[in-house]
Formats: structure tokens, C-alpha cells, sequence
């Protein structure tokens, strides 16, 4: 039995050897019919002359998105990793027409023959930044199939600009382009087309604050005084998670405001507890405010968050001045009874004091003041009472009803800043 097994073993170690040993023998062979291709052609190749001489040459373009990152509101613009594929035809570089017996279709032409031949000259127009690979290797790759088309790809890491529009951040869905156009070649000499499936990647594309929807393709060519340059165009429709915010501003607030509601179930007596209380909703607020644009930039259009925090922060201070209304209104009544009190007493005296009859008077004079002292300030109170009683409901229904017209106006009827020809 263990012999049995010490075979099997040994059989498999011989095919990965023989495995192995065929692979390194192609990839070799595959190198070598490389240099041999690029040999038979090179020497009178010119990689000034476009491949068609004056016909313009057909360019498609893909794009294989490895991953999104660093989408910035502050500095309007994004940074994308991709491959940046190209295809065309070049026919001065077939191979195998003078050999019946070649069959290969494709070969992997050696690294740098890009700098040998002819290429298109893309760039990115609303490029900030950008950067090619070259960790451990460059990051490049050329092939050549036998009808002379050539397939060039590289990988890419850009930064772009986006100009957005925030005015129902952060319930907004941006629309983020990359444009790629020739540098000097007008549409005599090249023109660009998308692949059948222009632009890809692995469907794990995650970003932190976003998800991306869709790819809108377009042309985006334009003619400047120097002539007409091809353009392609890629809107990427990145719709933001609102996850983050609803947790970090919009449950926070909500509750803040419910906080400051709290002060009408406290006695108007209470003072320093129901100052303290305003105060503190009013200062935290604020804060919260600042923090939730402290990343944005200074746009002078109002904002959907703008919106939300400013009628909080309105909501908080109302309620600390529906405590000052309340607290006037409980004590108005008792100051201005106290002069009036004082001075029927001294006329009372002093009429009394004529007639000589002070000590009989005086007890039903503070019979009376006192009489008159209390019931002003049970009527204060009550007011004061009354108006607390209904700030208890119309201030959560008032509140209700901003939340249901803000969601409904932002999430729903309000539309994305969609650009027209998407």
C-alpha cells in the first residue's frame, strides 16, 4: 500500500516537472518569435507615418477599471486605477504571410517596441495627475496578431478633475468624466471608437462613500482654431451612500432636537436647569453644523445639508427663547402688582392717619395686599404653563412635517444634476 502510494506521488511530481518545463519552453519560443517579428520589419518601419498614410486610422478604446478612490468634494475630482486598453491596425507589421506553416495568431511583441512604432497619442484633457506602473515591471503590454492589429494596453493611476454639483449633497449622485482625446492628430489621421464592451471591471468595485451605477458613453470631439481632435468621453454616475450621514448627522441631530424639547416638561421655576439645557442643545448644534461642512467647499448655492441643519439649529433656539417668553411671561404679573401694592398702602395710611383711625385700618389693608399679591402670579403661571403645554405638540408636529417635505423634496422630487445628453 505505501509503495502504491510513493508511486502516485512520484507520477505527480513528474508532471509538474514536465508541466513546468513545457510552459518555460513556450514562453522562450513566444520571446524569440517576438525579436525574430519585430526583426523583419523594424529596420524600415517608420513610426512617424500614421499606419494608413492618409486615411485615417480606426482606434478603439476600453477601459478595465481596477478601482475607484479618493473622490474629493473640497478639490473636485476623483482618482481611478485602470487598464487602458487601445487596438488598431497597423498593416506594415504583419507576420506569417511568407510562411504557410506559421499558424500562431498572436504573438507578445518584446518590451519597449512601443517606443519603436507607431501609437496612438492619448491623453486624459481633464487630467489633474496621472502616472504609469512600473512595479516590478513596467506595467505595459503589446501584442501583434498575424492581419497586423495590434493590441496595447497599460495600467493607470489618474487623478481627474469633476466639477460637481452639490445642492442635494449628500443625497446627490455625481456624474464624473474621463475624457480621452489625441494630442496632435486630428480626425484626418485618427479617429476613436469604444470596444463592444468599453468599459469593465470585476463587479467587487467598492468605494467608501459611493456606488457606481452606470458608464455613459459619448463623443466628446472638438474642434479648436488647430483643427478637429478625436474625443472619447466616460461619465461614471456615482451615487452616494447616505449610511455615513444618517449616522453621523442626521440621527444625531434628530435626537439633539428631541433633547431640547425636554425643557417643556420642566417646572418654569426651574431656571438654571432649563438655561443649561437650551444652551447646551444650542452650543451642540452649532457644532454638529460645522463639523458636517467643514469638508466641503465654500459654494455660494444652498445645500440640502445647509438646509437640514439650519432648521434644526432653528428648532433648538426657539425652544431656549420659548423659555424666556415663558419665564417673562411668570414673573411680568408679580412686578408690576408690587408698586400698585405699595401705593395704595401709603395712601390708605395716609388718609387714615388724618382721620386718626391708622390702627383700625392697617389689618384690612393687608387683608387686601395680600389678596392682590397672589392672584397675578397664579395668572402668570398658568399663561406660562399654557404655553409650555402647546409647545409640547406643536413643536414635534412642526418638526414632522419639515421631515416629511425635506425627505420628499430632496429624495424624491428633486433631480440629479444629470448632464443633457446622458
Amino acid at each position: 500500500m505505501k509503495l502504491h502510494i510513493n508511486l502516485i506521488n512520484i507520477f505527480i511530481l513528474l508532471l509538474l516537472e514536465l508541466s513546468a518545463t513545457v510552459g518555460k519552453k513556450h514562453r522562450k519560443q513566444e520571446r524569440e518569435r517576438g525579436i525574430r517579428i519585430r526583426g523583419e520589419w523594424i529596420a524600415g518601419y517608420d513610426k512617424r507615418e500614421s499606419p494608413h498614410g492618409d486615411l485615417a486610422t480606426q482606434v478603439k478604446i476600453g477601459i478595465y477599471i481596477n478601482s475607484f478612490y479618493s473622490i474629493s468634494e473640497q478639490t473636485m475630482d476623483y482618482s481611478v486605477n485602470i487598464y487602458l486598453r487601445q487596438s488598431w491596425y497597423d498593416p506594415r507589421i504583419k507576420f506569417g504571410k511568407g510562411d504557410p506553416s506559421d499558424k500562431t495568431e498572436m504573438t507578445k511583441l518584446p518590451d519597449g517596441t512601443w517606443d519603436e512604432i507607431w501609437v496612438p497619442d492619448l491623453f486624459f484633457r481633464n487630467e489633474k495627475k496621472a502616472e504609469f506602473h512600473s512595479v516590478t515591471i513596467p506595467n505595459r503590454l503589446m501584442r501583434l496578431y498575424m492581419d497586423g492589429r495590434i493590441w496595447y494596453a497599460m495600467k493607470i493611476t489618474a487623478t481627474l478633475s469633476c466639477p460637481m454639483n452639490l445642492a442635494k449633497y449628500p443625497l446627490d449622485t455625481q456624474f464624473c468624466p474621463m475624457m480621452i482625446e489625441s494630442f496632435g492628430y486630428t480626425m484626418d489621421t485618427i479617429y476613436f471608437n469604444w470596444w463592444d464592451k468599453a468599459v469593465a471591471h470585476d463587479g467587487t468595485l467598492e468605494m467608501p462613500q459611493f456606488r457606481l451605477v452606470e458608464a455613459h458613453l459619448k463623443d466628446c470631439s472638438q474642434n479648436y482654431s488647430t483643427g478637429a481632435y478625436p474625443c472619447l468621453q466616460v461619465n461614471f454616475e456615482l451615487k452616494r451612500d447616505i449610511g455615513f450621514y444618517l449616522i453621523q448627522i442626521y440621527i444625531p441631530s434628530i435626537l439633539i432636537v428631541i433633547l431640547s424639547w425636554v425643557a417643556f416638561w420642566i417646572n418654569i421655576d426651574a431656571i438654571p436647569a432649563r438655561v443649561s439645557l437650551g444652551l447646551l442643545t444650542v452650543l451642540t448644534m452649532t457644532t454638529q453644523s460645522t463639523g458636517a461642512t467643514s469638508s466641503l467647499p465654500r459654494v455660494s448655492y444652498v445645500k440640502a445639508i445647509d438646509v437640514w441643519m439650519s432648521v434644526c439649529l432653528l428648532f433648538v433656539f426657539t425652544s431656549l427663547l420659548e423659555f424666556a417668553v415663558v419665564n417673562v411671561l411668570s414673573r411680568k404679573e408679580v412686578k408690576s402688582i408690587r408698586p400698585n401694592m405699595i401705593r395704595r398702602k401709603v395712601s390708605k395710611n395716609k388718609k387714615d392717619s388724618e382721620a386718626g383711625e391708622v390702627i383700625e385700618t392697617m389689618p384690612h389693608d393687608s387683608s387686601i395686599r395680600n389678596n392682590t399679591a397672589i392672584m397675578p402670579d397664579l395668572e402668570g403661571k398658568h399663561k406660562a404653563r399654557t404655553i409650555d403645554k402647546i409647545s409640547r405638540r406643536v413643536f414635534p408636529i412642526s418638526f414632522l412635517i419639515f421631515n416629511v417635505v425635506y425627505w420628499i423634496i430632496y429624495a424624491l422630487i428633486m433631480g440629479d444634476n444629470r448632464p443633457p445628453d446622458i
